[in-house]
């Protein structure tokens, strides 16, 4: 009898174990009595994502289809150190104002010379740099800054300038030739406003 009694107990707990087992399962198979798997359960993702990501790159020239050139020349007499190269744009010859209308590229370290020229070459944009000039009429004056000279103007006496009498239309859509040009010091006495050296 007790030998009954504990095959008895040693088949309810295999039994039990095996209902836990097949409580844990992750998937929740289903299994006959034959052992077969009669789950029935199919994987309904349909899930299609894919990329309709269609920037492109719309960078566009800012500075038009122009350019403006001028060879720049310095006389027998200079002895300074050229510093930097810029050219501003007024819009009306000689200049009523003091303050330009707008600006090219600045040439630091600018190689220049007597007897060696430098063809500066340069576009006309807004102070602030942000776009080109509006169309109209402009007059570009080329300074040079050289060492002990003005940050943001011509200093008299120091530094050099010239005025360009030939008038620049905008829009343009070639190269903009204005010749060649021979910078001279800022006067020291009478006017020493941007029309200086003209």
């Amino acid at each position: 009898m007790m030998t009954r009694k504990l095959m008895m107990l040693a088949y309810c707990i295999v039994l039990a174990a095996g209902m836990a087992a097949v409580g844990c399962s992750d998937d929740d198979d289903v299994v006959d009595d034959a052992g077969t798997d009669t789950d029935t359960d199919t994987d309904t993702d349909a899930d299609t994502d894919t990329d309709t990501d269609t920037d492109t790159d719309t960078d566009t020239d800012t500075d038009g289809d122009y350019e403006i050139t001028v060879e720049v020349t310095l006389p027998a007499g200079f002895t300074a150190t050229p510093d930097r190269l810029v050219g501003v744009y007024f819009d009306s010859s000689p200049p009523t104002s003091m303050m330009p209308d707008g600006v090219g590229e600045t040439i630091e370290d600018v190689t220049i010379a007597p007897g060696t020229p430098y063809q500066y070459t340069t576009y006309a944009r807004t102070l602030d740099g942000s776009s080109i000039l509006p169309d109209g009429d402009y007059w570009m004056h080329v300074v040079l800054y050289v060492e002990g000279g003005g940050t943001m103007q011509p200093t008299p006496g120091v530094d050099w300038a010239k005025s360009i009498d030939t008038m620049i239309t905008l829009p343009a859509t070639d190269t903009i030739d204005l010749g060649t040009v021979e910078l001279a010091l800022v006067p020291i006495e009478g006017d020493a406003g941007p029309d200086s050296g003209k």
